[in-house]
């Protein structure tokens, strides 16, 4: 345990020493090195031990759930330390500091540590978003901001509620006290809980600043966001579902997050928003799967880790084609690309749409074997929708010349190639010819309903700040009023 706070000290020490000193980018790779070190050190984990004295110690734990997440971290790092490598010293220093907050926020399980974590997290990604100074960038990290620090208000109003109901605010001992909803201040406490951390985990509705922070912000920040970062909310939400009965709650939050972000990413033309609104539909998936707990739980920490290296890769991707082409419409972006553009998109997106044996196969094949109905029909449906969204891409595969930096993009395919290896041995029982005959099948139905829907020009509700706030205000009564009720 004390190895692992060191390496997250390292992270904040060598963060707030780039930014003083001017030397960022040094302060940047150290920390990686130190994040690779301190993981060779605790691995394979540790048992929950307090990081200080009682009462205020902090519960740390290096479960499954906190190494899954830590093997990749260095080297999603890594990857927009090298793609943003000629940025000001003071960037890197900011980056640092930000993976440093999500190194926090798995090992912990504390409710108020982790409230500190996410808030500094969203602060760090505010002055990131809009670093470049546009305006769009600039208006979408204020409503990242904004809409971020409603929801955590929300959430440290369900903190205070459940500490003064069970004098702790520690989730290993309030899942010892087995709290039901019979109490009306414990339920509200825990809506608005789930409520508050929604919001930062960009659920549908609630949680759509997403698309725009994402879609604006500089390419190695959407990748550090869409790889990492955004994580951090679904974190939260899983350590919720593991120590109150919170559980189909955040399966139902999951099965209208998957729905929704898949509607919007089918007829979304931008290449960086519809990937955002893809990161929507599949933080839906993974919700599912969280909410659902027991074995769907590993299946949704195998997709979770997948899904941060894929995405990550397709974000740094489509990030360096538009930065090379000057366009953002996909049907501009067609026959302009760079070779390593065009081919992070192609490896990416036959990972995401769980082409056999690339990284999405796995976990989607493993909640989908687990899940009960309807949440396992919902997996066919999302893998079919998935490809149907993305066959758009494919005229984006065919590059043009082999300019274009691989660094990153290296990195990236290298953590999916690996994941995959990793899968294929460590998860055999889902390699079974129908498993793959069906996840080939989700592709190939994906296919023909692009062609049914391509002509299909529906009018779907602008995403508006104004929206989003109305639904916040709607999720922060409905959610506590639905466990009152269960009550």
């Amino acid at each position: 345990m004390i190895v692992a706070a060191g390496g997250v000290l390292a992270y904040f020490f060598l963060g707030v020493v780039g930014i003083v000193t001017g030397r960022g980018r040094l302060g940047g790779a150290l920390a990686i090195l130190a994040g690779v070190v301190s993981l060779g050190l605790w691995a394979p984990g540790f048992p929950e031990g307090l990081l200080g004295d009682p009462p205020w110690g902090i519960p740390l734990v290096g479960d499954t759930l906190a190494l899954a997440f830590w093997s990749f971290i260095p080297l999603v790092h890594a990857a927009v330390w090298w793609s943003e490598r000629r940025r000001p010293s003071a960037f890197h220093g900011l980056v640092t500091l930000l993976v440093g907050t999500c190194m926090a926020t798995v090992l912990s399980r504390d409710l108020f540590n982790m409230y500190v974590a996410m808030e500094l997290g969203s602060l760090l990604s505010f002055l990131l978003i809009g670093y470049d100074a546009r305006s769009r960038a600039v208006w979408a990290s204020l409503q990242y901001l904004i809409l971020a620090t409603v929801g955590m208000i929300l959430y440290l109003f369900g903190v205070g509620l459940v500490y003064g109901t069970l004098g702790t605010l520690s989730l290993s001992r309030i899942a010892e006290l087995s709290p039901d909803f019979s109490q009306p201040t414990l339920a509200v406490g825990i809506g608005l809980l789930v409520a508050g951390t929604a919001v930062k985990a960009g659920v549908f509705l609630v949680g759509l600043w997403l698309p725009a922070a994402y879609g604006e912000a500089p390419a190695g920040v959407a990748t550090l966001l869409a790889g990492l970062v955004g994580k951090m909310g679904i974190v939260v939400l899983a350590r919720l579902s593991e120590a109150l009965p919170v559980g189909m709650v955040v399966a139902a939050l999951g099965l209208f997050t998957a729905l929704g972000g898949l509607l919007y990413a089918i007829w979304e033309r931008d290449l960086k928003m519809f990937l955002a609104y893809q990161v929507v539909a599949h933080i839906g998936y993974m919700l599912i799967a969280f909410g659902l707990g027991g074995p769907a739980f590993l299946g949704g920490i195998l997709y979770a880790v997948a899904h941060c290296l894929f995405k990550g890769l397709l974000f740094q991707s489509a990030g360096q084609a538009v930065e090379a082409v000057g366009e953002r419409d996909i049907g501009a972006l067609a026959g302009k690309l760079p070779r390593p553009a065009a081919w992070g998109l192609a490896f990416g997106t036959g990972a995401i749409v769980g082409l056999p044996p690339l990284a999405g196969f796995v976990g989607k094949e493993y909640i989908g074997a687990v899940a009960p109905p309807p949440f396992s029909w919902l997996a066919v449906l999302l893998a079919v929708g998935a490809a149907a969204a993305f066959v758009k891409l494919v005229p984006l595969f065919r590059a043009t010349s082999s300019e274009g930096d691989w660094g990153s993009m290296g990195l990236l395919a290298a953590g999916v190639v690996g994941f995959s290896v990793w899968g294929m041995a460590s998860v055999p029982h889902v390699w079974t010819m129908d498993a793959v005959g069906k996840a080939l099948g989700a592709v190939v139905a994906g296919f023909g309903l692009h062609f049914v829907l391509r002509r299909r020009s529906p009018r779907l509700p602008t995403v508006s700040m104004d929206r989003i706030s109305v639904a916040i205000v709607i999720g922060a009564a409905v959610i506590p009023l639905a466990l009152l009720l269960r009550g």
